[in-house]
């Protein structure tokens, strides 16, 4: 259940390194390289390639590309007019998910050109952001990790699935508390249940079942930590059936409600 724990508490994007790339040398090479976080490179001037696991692409002004966490990658700079540009490291989220629903992959690297300018210029900022050092910093890189994400996204045309998937998440969050069943969202976004168990794991990985379960953990959980009442007051309240709440708490959060409970009073 680690991957539905990533899920609920997604981390906060963020940027590892940004850079403003004006001193290749003609012909210069670098790679291959296996790194372990996503990059952004943006093209502004001259030509180069990058390899990505064997399979090559041509460089170009105007081009704004993506690596994968994993991928063998090596980057050439042209032998008589080397690229510049600008690129960025980034982690944190679920980006490779929101990547790979833009229709980036490591086989369809590239950015649609027409979104280049604003993508562009998002990287721009990161890098101008990087280089700063006050108390606002990483809140001002995550907001720019954000813009870029949603201008990415311009691209991909939300379908009628894609809606009522998100109507579905949204009924999860507002009424986790009631007696809401698989069944019940299925018939209340207008899908036969089983279609909508593939269209929901499509998206968000995890069945339905799976993430309203580690849903209502997560509310539990909270309200262990927050408000004054019993573990057992904490599963009614988050819809859980109190008889199996401590065997699904510690599948989902690693540790029993009672331990949860302790190490939290002990820590405040």
């Amino acid at each position: 259940m680690a991957d539905i724990h990533n899920f609920i508490n997604r981390q906060v994007p963020t940027v590892l390194h940004c850079e403003k790339e004006y001193d290749l040398q003609p012909g210069e090479c670098y790679g291959p390289i296996i790194r372990n976080v996503y990059i952004i490179e943006c093209c502004v001037e001259g030509y180069g390639s990058v390899i990505i696991n064997e399979k090559e692409f041509a460089v170009s002004p105007g081009d704004c590309y993506i690596l994968f966490p994993g991928d063998t990658v090596t980057h050439t700079a042209d032998s008589t007019d080397p690229r510049k540009g600008y690129w960025c490291a980034v982690d944190g989220l679920d980006l490779g998910f929101i990547f790979r629903e833009a229709g980036i992959s490591s086989d369809t690297p590239f950015a649609p050109s027409e979104l280049f300018t604003e993508l562009c210029g998002c990287v721009i900022k990161m890098v101008d952001e990087w280089g700063r050092s006050d108390a606002g910093k990483a809140l001002r890189e995550t907001a720019c990790i954000y813009e870029f994400l949603g201008i990415l996204m311009k691209s991909r045309k939300a379908t009628v699935y894609d809606n009522r998937i998100e109507h579905a998440i949204g009924l999860m969050e507002s009424k986790y508390h009631e007696p809401l069943s698989i069944d019940l969202i299925a018939r209340e976004v207008g899908l036969e249940r089983s279609y909508f168990s593939v269209l929901f794991k499509e998206k968000t990985t995890v069945s339905p079942h799976q993430y309203l379960t580690a849903l209502r953990v997560h509310k539990a959980r909270d309200i262990i930590e927050k408000e004054n009442c019993s573990i057992t007051q904490a599963a009614i309240a988050a819809g859980l059936d109190p008889c199996n709440f401590a065997r699904v708490f510690k599948r989902i959060i690693g540790q029993t409600p009672t331990e949860y409970y302790r190490k939290n009073k002990t820590k405040a």
